[in-house]
């Protein structure tokens, strides 16, 4: 069997259950298999596909049909340009949450000594694309928190693969539990989903539940984490959340509750949806 055969009857193999992504899914996994690029494979598709080869790459085929992650499947995604390994641990980063990445850059880009947190921090994609965005010597510091260990230890073999050892901190912890000192930018992608949403897509079904689950509404770690905020949020801080674009009007209602007097602004995502709250606290909180 040469390469385009195989690539050709995984395309049809994977129309049958993943029909909107099966020619890129069967594409990457034969990449995957044989360590090639996607030029190469092109030039080589008549060159014949190895029993070994074939074997493999049918038991990815047979995987990505039972609805688990291409990102799973080979170990890693790209996200703002980055490759980050992943595992059945972390949720797979999303496109949409790199608009937050982006916005929260260009926050950044004329402030310097300010502490950045990234709650729920999975495999350290927000905290570790916004430190690479950094400049050199960058006067600040990020800390990157989930309460799993298992997504730590990923996110830390992320950030020691680029290098951010000095400028990125990993704790193991629930939300801001273990912040004491004040804080000027949080960034949290928490779980958002409702019970049923999850149970109702079997895309989800490989992807660890606690990094989906947000409780009957779909709010419970949202709320929990704006309740604590205002302990350890500067004056004049800011908070950045992802949400499920129909919880918009609760999550600006709940922030409203933690922040009196904030400003608050709604990002889009890349299909015109609000997915993120911007929560812009008061200079001058106690001062009314």
């Amino acid at each position: 069997m040469t390469l385009s055969a195989a690539l050709r009857a995984g395309r049809d193999r994977l129309a049958e259950t993943v029909a909107d992504s099966a020619g890129l899914d069967a594409e990457v996994l034969l990449r995957h298999v044989l360590g090639i690029d996607r030029t190469t494979l092109f030039m080589r598709l008549q060159d014949p596909i190895s029993p070994d080869a074939l074997a493999t790459y049918d038991h990815l085929l047979e995987a990505r049909a039972r609805y688990i992650s291409v990102a799973y499947l080979i170990g890693s995604k790209e996200f703002m340009g980055l490759s980050f390994e992943v595992g059945p641990g972390v949720l797979v980063p999303r496109p949409e949450t790199e608009v937050l990445v982006e916005w929260a850059i260009a926050w950044l880009r004329d402030r310097t000594g300010v502490t950045v947190v990234d709650v729920g921090a999975g495999s350290g994609a927000i905290a570790l694309s916004v430190a690479t965005a950094m400049p050199p010597g960058w006067p600040g510091r990020i800390i990157a928190i989930d309460i799993s260990a298992e997504a730590i230890a990923i996110a830390t073999r992320n950030r020691d693969r680029f290098a951010l050892q000095s400028m990125v901190t990993m704790i193991q912890g629930s939300l801001l539990s273990q912040l004491r000192e004040p804080v000027d930018l949080v960034l949290a992608n928490l779980p958002y989903l409702r019970p049923g949403q999850i149970d109702r897509n079997p895309q989800l079904a490989a992807e660890p539940r606690l990094a989906l689950d947000g409780g009957e509404e779909g709010l419970d770690l949202i709320r929990a984490l704006l309740s604590d905020a205002p302990r350890v949020v500067s004056d004049g801080g800011v908070l950045g959340l992802e949400l499920d674009p129909r919880q918009r009007a609760a999550v600006i209602d709940l922030a409203t509750q933690a922040f009196p007097g904030s400003g608050i602004t709604v990002l889009p995502d890349l299909a015109g949806l609000d997915r993120h709250v911007i929560v812009q606290t008061a200079q001058d909180r106690d001062g009314g």
